[in-house]
């Protein structure tokens, strides 16, 4: 497929939306996604439910009233296709084949029925094609005719609990399957993603998406408000909206007798046209796993003549679509104007309890995120660079395979015991073939290298230069390959080294391991051998490593370990603190004490008790934290032992031991007064020359119901809390609005969130833990979530019919890493995303022999001139050979002028996300473009 093809791939004319009707032959999981706001509309096919939706959106009430006396009503045909829920993925697989059977045999036999939309999936193509591959001939037909809709998307993730690059990449991946099948629906649909974040307008934008249908995050709350609204991105992008306000299934099943269906059609009408500012109505016909209405072709055709003064058609959510748009423009129609992410909470409706539940499934999606898009994808990039292969097609098969575990009843952790023991083989299988093809790309890279010694190759995959300490192994061959025992030549022996940089300064490191072990050596065209090796580990900071690049340090062999790498006087220890002489840390009220040696008062960066650990009951389940009615808090003593450990030339850790005495269980009323012990590791580390503490705490989690956080007191005074999210740093109130009654007072965050009062601020920095709350206590203390357990998919306090899910209780030990990065100033002046960046991307290494080669001993494959242009994404094109590098505007002002050069380039042109191309950029004498970007802006290169 060529990119023109790709760009300018045909649009299918629409897709139904959801609107949950009756609970009749629904499960009880889906309770806790809607709430009732109505009796159920005569013949018991539908009721009137209202959609849950979204957060700190600030609209502009000027809006266009009208008077509407005629309808159109758009009747979408629909199934809303959860993959894996309150059935296995395999069970639910089997309905869809009936499903799509089924949908075929009408679509052969009803020519009145036209349409059908496939959930603005493709992955669901994949998964029934796997079983009915015989009719793949038919979808194709169905499909290039624009009966059967499919796109845009691979799968309907959840936003916030995936990176950016993840939901760009969904849109990507599925607007080529799509296109390859015949259409792609243009329209951003969003039926029940548990909140909208706020760059989704400049994504949809950025694939030539200007129309979204959703179904939670914005909420109908005042007499003024309407379905229809302009939603608008922080970088300006603008998108027409449609809220399903009752729900995708608001037209679920239509009765058959022609007098029930327009008793219940006027129902509709009636429930709908006060909120709407156009004469055009969504019927959203259909559900959850519900099969197509079989005689709806029958129908609707008499139905609609019966209907006195409204027309009702069989049509699509694009066709739906255009007609808002075109009365928008014809009639002049000042829309609400709704700014940023849509988190409106009222009542719960945005199921935040989802950001924590099963905090494992968080920290692995994390980690496979960073392997694909910090190691995997940029480190095949710098090597396609120099001649080697860039590995997409298992590129692409490790992003689809991770893709399939970020529906929102996947990745939110609200499912099935079984489901999410599913989900941790796939993450699993994503990190071996990351791994495969970085370790490849290192060795081809490195390989090019002129080296005069074997050396140890540094890689920085982030986009400045970096200081860093980092963990490296070096082998040491003991002997020959063989097929059988191998043998060790003690001649070979290396009992010492030392380790020098390109200038020929010895660098000091501390030896973590050192021990004789065999080596599996694979070749394509010989069986597995082994060799002996003296395998060392060592630590050690590496400074200046470049940009996107590479730095190389010699390894030479001595007699004895350098005097450097024995005892390490870099840092300071005494009364249980120490100090890299840019922070001094000491333990303190349960957590540690911070002070920063550059500051110019004892209190002016100063913050004491940080890293608490508080539990407090949940007797919630997957979607909702709930507290029990009386509960009772457990507070971390500050008890236990310290000890130092790690002192080296590259960081040095106190650790702290102790032991939790946590209520076994709690129920609606209480805690219980039995106690279960539970303990507990905390090591702080200072790396030599860092500004932040990096933090692993470990808990051998042995009580039920509960949710264990760690508090971390700012004293700064600020209403304002920042944090990051996919493409933007958001602020968000410290307030929950007032009349957001049973809203919950914990939001979604990436990699980091910050409180500052433009002095001073505290930045708490982690690895796959998203939820986070600020106490408004006079402290502004930041909570950090590590655990939330509790023991049913849905249901809260005592329900008898709550399905069990013992493994959301998260027993057994769990690891968590974080950071805390005290500042002066704003977050931008203190650049915290590099921090956060840093910690959560450890720069990677590589062995390799002495040999001549055409690279330097250092390189930088990418140069960006802007520290706020932030490079999300280094990959090669979807359908061509071009190198694409994503970056974004983090800051809230313009950036003029930024230059970004790719190692080796001579051409390149402006994308967008879809990667379809704009315009050229001039490349100067030193290989760089200058693009502009305005505040929050996305922008895509590829360079040639």
């Amino acid at each position: 497929m060529n990119t023109d093809g790709m760009c300018h791939a045909k649009a299918q004319g629409g897709i139904p939306l959801f609107v949950i009707g009756p609970m009749t032959g629904m499960s009880e999981p889906r309770i806790t996604r809607m709430a009732r706001i109505g009796s159920d509309m005569e013949g018991g096919q539908s009721g009137d439910w209202r959609a849950q939706g979204g957060r700190n959106a600030t609209i502009d009430t000027n809006k266009g009233r009208m008077e509407m006396t005629k309808y159109k009503m758009h009747v979408i045909s629909h199934t809303h296709w959860d993959r894996e829920w309150y059935y296995t993925f395999q069970q639910f697989r089997l309905r869809l084949v009936d499903l799509v059977d089924h949908l075929l045999e009408i679509l052969d036999t009803d020519p009145e029925f036209k349409y059908f939309n496939l959930d603005g999936q493709t992955i669901v193509l994949e998964d029934y094609l796997a079983i009915r591959p015989q009719n793949e001939g038919k979808l194709r037909k169905y499909i290039q005719e624009g009966r059967i809709l499919v796109g845009p998307w691979y799968q309907l993730n959840d936003e916030n609990l995936v990176s950016g690059e993840s939901t760009v990449r969904s849109l990507l991946i599925g607007h080529r399957i799509a296109a390859d099948f015949g259409g792609v629906m243009k329209l951003g649909y969003l039926p029940d993603q548990f909140g909208n974040i706020s760059q989704m307008p400049q994504i949809f934008r950025g694939f030539g998406i200007d129309g979204v249908i959703f179904g939670r995050g914005r909420q109908i709350a005042s007499a003024d408000d309407k379905m229809e609204a302009v939603w608008v991105s922080p970088d300006g992008s603008e998108v027409i909206s449609s809220l399903m306000a009752h729900w995708y299934n608001n037209a679920q099943r239509f009765p058959n007798p022609t007098l029930a269906a327009l008793a219940y059609t006027e129902r509709i009408r009636n429930a709908m046209a006060p909120i709407a500012a156009t004469p055009y109505l969504l019927l959203m016909n259909g559900v959850d796993h519900l099969e197509a209405q079989p005689d709806l072709g029958d129908i609707l055709p008499r139905l609609s003549k019966v209907l006195k003064d409204d027309e009702i058609i069989h049509s699509t959510m694009p066709a739906y679509m255009d007609d808002v748009k075109h009365y928008i423009k014809t009639h002049n129609i000042a829309l609400q104007r709704v700014q940023g992410e849509l988190r409106e909470d009222r009542g719960g409706s945005v199921l935040a309890g989802t950001l924590s539940s099963r905090m494992y499934l968080k920290q692995a999606n994390n980690r496979s995120e960073t392997w694909l898009e910090r190691y995997a994808e940029p480190l095949s990039a710098f090597s396609m660079a120099v001649g080697g292969e860039y590995h997409a097609d298992m590129l692409r098969y490790a992003w689809k395979l991770l893709m399939q575990n970020h529906p929102h009843d996947s990745i939110c952790g609200c499912s099935l015991d079984q489901v999410h023991d599913e989900m941790m083989p796939r993450f699993l299988q994503v990190d071996q073939i990351a791994d495969e093809l970085s370790q490849r790309s290192l060795s081809c890279i490195a390989s090019q290298i002129n080296t005069e010694a074997e050396s140890l190759v540094v890689f920085n995959t982030l986009a400045w230069t970096r200081t860093d300490k980092v963990v490296a192994q070096i082998d040491i061959r003991l002997g020959d390959l063989s097929r059988g025992t191998p043998e060790i030549d003690k001649s070979r022996d290396v009992h010492a080294f030392e380790l020098f940089d390109s200038d020929g300064q010895s660098v000091p490191f501390k030896l973590l391991r050192n021990q004789v072990t065999a080596r599996q050596i694979t070749d394509p065209h010989e069986l597995p051998m082994a060799v002996m090796v003296r395998a060392f580990e060592i630590e050690f900071i590496a400074a200046e490593v470049p940009s996107c690049g590479y730095k190389s340090y010699s390894i030479k062999p001595t007699r004895r370990w350098p005097v450097a790498s024995q005892n390490a006087f870099a840092f300071s220890f005494e009364d249980n603190s120490i100090s890299n002489g840019l922070l001094t840390i000491r333990p303190s009220h349960g957590g540690i004490a911070i002070y920063d040696e550059s500051a110019s008062s004892d209190d002016e960066l100063f913050f004491d008790a940080l890293g608490m650990i508080e539990d407090g009951g949940d007797v919630g389940d997957e979607y909702n934290y709930v507290n029990p009615l009386n509960d009772r808090l457990v507070l971390d003593s500050g008890e236990g032992t310290i000890s130092l450990v790690d002192n080296s030339p590259a960081s040095m850790s106190i650790v702290r031991d102790s032991v939790l005495k946590l209520p076994k269980t709690s129920n609606s009323q209480k805690r219980a007064s039995e106690t279960v012990d539970c303990a507990v590791r905390t090591t702080y580390t200072l790396a030599a020359g860092a500004t932040r503490v990096d933090v692993v705490t470990t808990i051998e989690n042995m009580a039920e119901d509960h949710r264990l956080r760690v508090v971390f007191p700012t004293g700064v005074a600020s209403d304002v809390a920042y944090a990051e999210m996919p493409y933007d740093v958001v602020a968000r109130s410290i307030h929950v609005p007032e009349d957001w009654h049973g809203a919950s007072s914990f939001f979604p965050q990436r990699h980091w969130v910050d409180v500052n009062d433009g002095v001073r601020g505290l930045t708490i920095i982690n690895k796959g833990l998203p939820e986070y709350e600020i106490y408004d206590l006079g402290t502004n203390s930041i909570a950090l979530t590590l655990l939330r357990c509790v023991g049913k998919l849905s249901g809260t306090g005592d329900t008898p019919t709550a399905i069990p899910t013992p493994g959301a209780q998260c027993k057994g030990n769990n690891r968590f890493e974080y950071a805390i990065y005290p500042h002066a100033g704003t977050w931008q002046q203190a650049q915290v995303w590099r921090q956060a960046h840093a910690h959560n991307v450890p720069m990677a290494s590589v062995q390799t022999a002495a040999h001549s080669g055409t690279l330097s001993a250092s390189l930088s494959f990418i140069e960006v001139s802007e520290t706020g242009m932030v490079v999300t994404a280094i990959k090669k094109a979807e359908d061509n050979g071009a190198t694409v590098i994503r970056l974004f505007n983090i800051l809230d002002e313009p950036v003029s002028n930024a230059r970004v050069r790719l190692h080796g380039a001579s051409k390149a042109a402006l994308v967008d996300l879809n990667e379809c191309h704009l315009h050229e950029l001039a490349v100067d004498d030193g290989g760089w473009v200058s693009v502009d970007a305005g505040p929050k802006q996305i922008v895509s290169i590829a360079f040639e």
